[in-house]
């Protein structure tokens, strides 16, 4: 009896996990079709009514990336989405092969979400989908011979990347996101 009430008081003090905003989901789509002040719009309107929220803020460092190319304005709305239990956003194209140069011959497009304990790749089409824990990854680093690429590895598999803008700023800064923030 006692062990009923106690799951039902602790039942009833955890909420479920919050669905983004409506803004936020379809920022997040116009931001995959690079309609970048469409998006920034939508973001803004969540954020007027929740200045914290971490998908917004998140996305926010989207945009910056892809629009303005501002590494560090974006690092800036990243961490502050971390702070408040979100993470990163980025638009990656997915290698399904071996690499031996930064261009892609074979690959899916993609959200790649660094989070707080777990890095989730979701593709836009196809069956590439994956969500590793920190404690599965060994490695994310970014490409030796080919700077604009990064890659993730676990025990099993390298997953190779190339980030939206090409520019090794957003490979570096993805690295960095993981290495401050994914631990």
């Amino acid at each position: 009896m006692l062990l009923a009430i106690a799951i039902a008081l602790l039942a009833s003090t955890v909420a479920p996990p919050q669905q983004p905003p409506r803004e936020v989901l379809q920022a997040r789509e116009m931001i995959a079709q690079r309609r970048y002040d469409a998006a920034l719009g939508k973001l803004e309107e969540a954020l007027e009514t929740r200045p914290q929220q971490p998908d917004a803020l998140m996305f926010m460092g989207t945009v910056v990336i892809y629009r303005d190319k501002d590494f560090l304005k974006a690092k800036k709305y990243f961490e502050d989405s971390f702070q408040g239990g979100g993470g990163a956003a980025l638009w990656v194209n997915h290698s399904h092969e071996k690499l031996g140069t930064d261009e892609l011959a074979d690959y899916c497009r993609g959200w790649l979400y660094l989070r707080r304990g777990e890095i989730e790749y979701v593709p836009e089409v196809g069956d590439h989908a994956f969500r590793l824990s920190i404690a599965e990854i060994k490695e994310l680093e970014q490409n030796r011979l080919a700077k604009k690429l990064f890659h993730l590895k676990d025990a099993n598999k390298t997953y190779n990347f190339r980030p939206r803008t090409g520019d090794e700023s957003e490979v570096l800064l993805i690295v960095a996101l993981y290495k401050k923030f994914s631990r």
